[in-house]
């Protein structure tokens, strides 16, 4: 039961099991104490598994000091002078619904109805909340931007998808008790997963040695028994030549890749492709092609007993040709030759030693674990660094095992949001257009493949979280005739919107789903507290602005009514499977699948041939059949670092979501302002001490904060925590130092990855602003 209060304390009116659902995905249960519709305090909520009991300072400053923020939205607002002004007028939702109704319907008949747009982020990770935008664009038949690679998120996705089928997948994090070896790559649970740490620590406890493999000094690295600094971007580098060791030392596991990889399979060195066996028997099936053992000739791979594992030769085809093939495992040792523990160190600047060192404690170590984060696959091409990493997985034989695996990102979150039901997405058939949100500035500007005049924004810190900020404002938006933005604060979009939503919190609507990316539960949300002022939620405001142009029939569901059809007609059954009833009395439920979750345990894998595709066929026309490395976009040995030699990171600190909490008071006062942090090499270089403002710049933007001299980051780096607002530095933003440039082999796979880490930039002291 939750905590009662003690005397002097106001007792509540109710206490209400909810759940904190920002962009850390951790899905916290928290009890809600209430007292005339507002906001008391908050408690963890008991969960079903008490290792899961939990909260943070950012998820009580949530809810203590956002929900009520002095700059929060309290109703309608339309802008009477120029965007950005700060001129307002306020109007009530009548008002409001009767002008986006009208420019809305004006923008359809003049250029189609696929110019008006949406987009939606993080900032609630409701299911609805997520997929709302998809929802009305498809009602109205405009355009729905998707937040996947504007995220910054998707290389790691792009790694799973060619080589496991899957999105995302981590063994549950109870099950990394038990490991032997934990390796992290990038991977800083300490600030990002926090509210998990405790498991590692459990391992530690039982004799398990943990590695950190990152630029930083983070907190994480700090806690590991090894931290291995590395150069940005490099990751793939390392992991191939580890995989070159482990080959070369007879220690990888033979009988794991014959039976549960295509690496036997037979790859034509004509075309790249996976040769079939119709093209040796024309009566055959077309399926894939080994070279039996026994026989020492090509054979159907679905009744081969025993498949060579490397082979490079010729094969006799139907009219008696000979095609030079060679196996998929062949193709991977011939991709990691020049991967040396030498050459990767010249390239990552880790030691061939420590390389050599790690890949056979890796492979002499059972069961051992892998781990890798969001930071190393925020490069131009990252997810690289994730197939290299499935790859070393692979031939030890660790995917698919107990205490071990390839993790990271698991849980019921994302695989519940990709599990949406067409149905609910497209009401009564209604459909829209969709397109990759890393391609919405170019469109917008360039009006291909059409027009696109109106954008509408939610859930979506638009200006501190979207690539080149200074872009969207002065080249982007003037081509727009409507920008919409539904929020809860005054944000850097909401001041140049054209009209502003009042939505509200998490803590103030009526029904919605959350899910964990942390672990395999399923969480009812239900209202805790009045709305704050005119505040109403996207599902209602969509509602209202459907109703008036005629598609009313397409919202005539409840909030409650639309997470009960999502649940019951999710297309994964650990999700449809679950009892609605059971989920709306006890507010909490575990998904209908095994715990701890150990991904592929049967090893079946839902890729074209069943297995894991170490040789990706669709990649071969970008030269990435099998995984391999390139230098980043930006990295410093690239010409441009002749201007630009710094690398620029933006890490998640433990104490913000995105842009969600640096506004708070309270987390002002652990992390007051933005800090640049810099090494002592590079400072010295540039007449730099710690304390100094200094000028971060590159062709595209600059900003200027202050820097932290530190032994903690690599020389040849530099790291700004994200999330700040523009207001918080000196001068500029840092977001205006990105870019986004289409990657042609991401695209192939799904779209382009934003690359948020791969930035080169130069630094010089500033001087310091004067006094007001």
């Amino acid at each position: 039961m939750p905590n009662q209060p003690v005397t002097g304390q106001i007792k509540p009116d109710r206490i209400v099991r909810t759940v904190c659902s920002p962009n850390c995905t951790g899905s916290c249960g928290i009890n809600a104490f209430v007292k005339d519709g507002r906001l008391l305090k908050i408690e963890p909520a008991e969960m079903p598994d008490n290792r899961y009991n939990r909260i943070c300072l950012k998820g009580i400053s949530m809810a203590m000091q956002r929900v009520e923020h002095p700059d929060r939205i309290r109703h309608p607002m339309l802008r009477k002078g120029d965007r950005g002004s700060g001129d307002w007028q306020r109007i009530g939702w009548n008002d409001a619904f009767d002008y986006l109704a009208e420019k809305l319907t004006g923008i359809a008949e003049r250029y189609g109805p696929e110019a008006n747009s949406w987009i939606s982020m993080t900032g609630n990770y409701g299911i609805m909340s997520m997929m709302l935008s998809a929802r009305v664009a498809n009602s109205l038949g405009g355009t729905a931007f998707t937040n996947l690679g504007i995220m910054g998120d998707l290389g790691a996705n792009m790694g799973y998808l060619p080589t496991l089928g899957v999105h995302q997948e981590a063994n549950e994090w109870p099950d990394i008790v038990g490991s032997k070896l934990i390796v992290l790559f990038g991977k800083n649970i300490a600030d990002t997963a926090h509210s998990d740490i405790h498991f590692m620590f459990d391992a530690m406890e039982q004799g398990a040695r943990v590695v950190s493999i990152d630029p930083r000094y983070s907190r994480t690295s700090a806690k590991a028994d090894q931290w291995i600094p590395i150069r940005p971007g490099t990751d793939a580098a390392m992991i191939l030549a580890m995989i070159k060791v482990i080959i070369d030392a007879d220690l990888h596991d033979a009988d794991y890749l014959r039976g549960h990889s295509n690496a036997p399979y037979l790859v034509r060195e004509d075309t790249g492709k996976l040769l079939r066996y119709d093209a040796i028997d024309p009566a055959a099936p077309g399926n894939y092609v080994v070279v039996d053992a026994g026989t020492g000739l090509p054979a159907d791979a679905a009744l081969a007993a025993d498949p060579v594992l490397d082979f490079r030769g010729e094969v006799r085809l139907a009219g008696g040709g000979a095609l030079p093939c060679r196996t998929g495992f062949n193709a991977l040792l011939e991709g990691c030759r020049s991967y040396t523990p030498e050459q990767a160190e010249a390239i990552s600047e880790v030691p061939a030693a420590v390389i050599r060192e790690l890949a056979l404690d890796y492979a002499k170590t059972d069961p051992a674990s892998l781990w890798i984060g969001q930071g190393t696959q925020r490069y131009y091409n990252g997810h690289q660094a994730f197939r290299a990493l499935i790859t070393l997985g692979a031939i030890t034989g660790n995917i698919g095992k107990r205490h071990a695996g390839v993790s990271w990102g698991g849980g019921s979150l994302l695989r519940f949001i990709f599990a949406t039901p067409d149905e609910w997405l497209a009401p009564n058939g209604h459909t829209g257009r969709v397109y990759p949100g890393t391609r919405i500035h170019d469109i917008i500007e360039a009006a291909e493949p059409y027009p696109v005049k109106s954008l509408w924004a939610h859930n979506y810190g638009f200006g501190t979280q979207t690539p080149r900020r200074n872009r969207f404002i002065n080249e982007v938006l003037p081509h727009l005739e409507l920008f919409t933005v539904s929020e809860l604060v005054m944000t850097q979009a909401a001041k140049c919107a054209d009209i502003v939503l009042p939505a509200t919190s998490y803590y103030e609507e009526d029904a919605d789903i959350v899910a964990s990316w942390n672990n395999m539960y399923v969480q009812l949300r239900t209202r805790a507290i009045d709305n704050v002022g005119e505040s109403r939620s996207d599902w209602e405001i969509f509602k209202g602005v459907c109703e008036r142009m005629g598609r009313a029939d397409d919202w005539s569901m409840t909030a409650m009514e639309s997470c009960e059809y999502i649940l019951r007609n999710s297309k994964d059954p650990i999700f449809s499977n679950i009892d609605w009833e059971e989920l709306r009395r006890e507010k909490i439920v575990r998904a209908e699948i095994a715990s701890p979750h150990v991904p592929f345990a049967d090893l079946k894998f839902p890729t074209p041939s069943g297995r894991i595709e170490l040789y990706t066929e669709s990649l071969v026309e970008h030269g990435q059949g099998v995984p391999n490395f390139e230098e980043p976009i930006e990295g410093n040995r690239r010409p441009r670092a002749r201007d630009y030699p710094l690398t620029f990171m933006s890490n998640h600190s433990m104490y913000s979501v995105n842009a969600q909490h640096t506004i708070l008071p309270w987390i002002r006062e652990v992390q007051p302002d933005p800090r640049v942090e810099m090494s002592p090499v590079d400072a010295g270089a540039r007449g730099v001490s710690d304390g100094d403002a200094i000028r971060v710049f590159n062709d595209r933007g600059t900003f200027t904060a202050h820097v932290n001299v530190t032994e903690g980051i690599k020389p040849g780096a530099l790291n700004l925590t994200a999330g700040w607002w523009p207001e918080h530095f000196i001068d500029g933003h840092y977001s205006d130092l990105t870019h986004m440039p289409l990657n042609a082999a991401q695209e192939t796979i799904l779209e382009s990855n934003y690359p948020i880490f791969d930035v080169s930039v130069e630094v010089e002291k500033a001087g310091e602003p004067e006094a007001s």
